[in-house]
C-alpha cells in the first residue's frame, strides 16, 4: 500500500471518529446519566485525535520535505505520545469526578475507528482507485 492509499484511510479515519465519538457519548450518557463519564471517555477522544493529527502533519510533511529524517522523529512522536497520554490517565485517575476506564476507551478511539475504516475501505475497493 503507498503513501497515498494509507494517508486516505487516515483521514477517513478523523472524519469517522467524530461521529463514532458523539454517539457514543450520548448512549453513554443515557446509560450512566453521570456527564462526568462522558467527559472522561471525551477527554480521551480529544487527546487521541490531537496527537493522530500532530504525528499525521509531522510525517505527511518529513515525507515530503525530508524523509531520512522519518525514523528519529517516528521514535520522539511516539514518546512524546506516550507521555502525553501517560499524563492524561494520570490526570484522569486522580479526578475523583472522572471515569479512568472511559478515558482509556477514549484514548483507543481512533485505533476502534481505524480497523472497520480499512476494511470498508479495502472491501469497497477504495485503494485501488486512490
Amino acid at each position: 500500500m503507498n503513501l497515498k492509499k494509507k494517508m486516505n484511510i487516515i483521514e477517513k479515519t478523523f472524519l469517522f471518529s467524530w461521529p463514532y465519538a458523539i454517539v457514543f457519548s450520548i448512549v453513554l450518557y443515557f446509560i450512566t446519566h453521570n456527564f462526568n463519564f462522558v467527559i472522561s471517555f471525551l477527554l480521551g477522544v480529544f487527546s487521541v485525535l490531537l496527537m493522530q493529527s500532530m504525528n499525521y502533519r509531522i510525517m505527511k510533511n518529513l515525507f515530503k520535505n525530508n524523509p531520512e529524517k522519518i525514523k528519529s522523529r517516528t521514535i520522539i512522536i511516539y514518546l512524546v505520545k506516550y507521555i502525553f497520554f501517560g499524563i492524561i490517565l494520570y490526570v484522569s485517575h486522580t479526578d475523583p469526578d472522572w471515569n479512568v476506564y472511559l478515558t482509556f476507551v477514549g484514548l483507543f478511539t481512533f485505533r476502534i475507528v481505524t480497523y472497520p475504516v480499512a476494511i470498508i475501505s479495502a472491501h469497497k475497493g477504495d485503494d485501488e482507485n486512490s
